[in-house]
């Protein structure tokens, strides 16, 4: 928490072509009285003696909680195998922060279509598959951020903290941002019950 109180919400997410959104989702969250961090927002703190990927990372460690937008737009942050975001969000599973996430009907309905041709019968990866980047679906590593944040290689009955909402529109996020974070007194009660497990 910030030093008067607020809450810090990390809001994670890739950001070309979403600037203007990302903007109107933090500008919500400090309506709200939340301390939204951001890294197109302004507010992410930066260590200069550090890598993007190593600042937005102890953002998430010292985030109270994460708001993750899984876009049909995987980032340009590249490091290695994944996106930044996506290190980000994987990073929050392992650390069992207080999370949220939001994910394009896009990504939803790509993950249908291409599952008969990204895996085999077994379930294993196809290597044979490639994907080729389109105006839609930038990345189809979008698909296993997606799987991620499902915690889709874990039994369903054993999933926990695994709801990731569906969007379409901005409309839509900023309804979950209402129905989920209004009640700051049911943010600190899961914050700190979730700092017990």
């Amino acid at each position: 928490m910030t030093s008067d109180g607020k809450i810090t919400i990390l809001v994670a997410s890739s950001v070309y072509g979403f600037e203007d959104q990302l903007m109107q989702i933090c500008g919500l969250f400090e309506q709200m009285d939340y301390h939204p961090v951001n890294s197109h927002y302004r507010t992410l703190p930066v260590d200069p003696s550090k890598s993007n990927l190593e600042n937005c990372l102890e953002a998430v460690s010292n985030c109270d909680v994460l708001f993750g937008i899984l876009r049909p737009f995987y980032g340009s942050g590249l490091i290695g195998n994944t996106s930044i975001t996506h290190e980000e969000m994987k990073l929050s599973l392992t650390l069992k922060k207080p999370r949220w996430f939001i994910a394009h009907r896009d990504i939803r309905v790509a993950r249908v279509l291409f599952k008969q041709y990204m895996y085999n019968s077994d379930g294993t990866q196809n290597s044979t598959f490639h994907y080729h980047p389109t105006s839609l679906l930038d990345d189809i590593r979008v698909i296993d951020m997606y799987n991620d944040t499902i915690q889709n290689n874990i039994p369903p009955e054993e999933r926990v903290g695994h709801w990731t909402d569906e969007y379409f529109t901005l409309y839509d996020i900023l309804k979950v941002i209402n129905t989920q974070f209004s009640d700051k007194n049911r943010i600190l009660n899961i914050i700190d019950n979730m700092r017990t497990l």
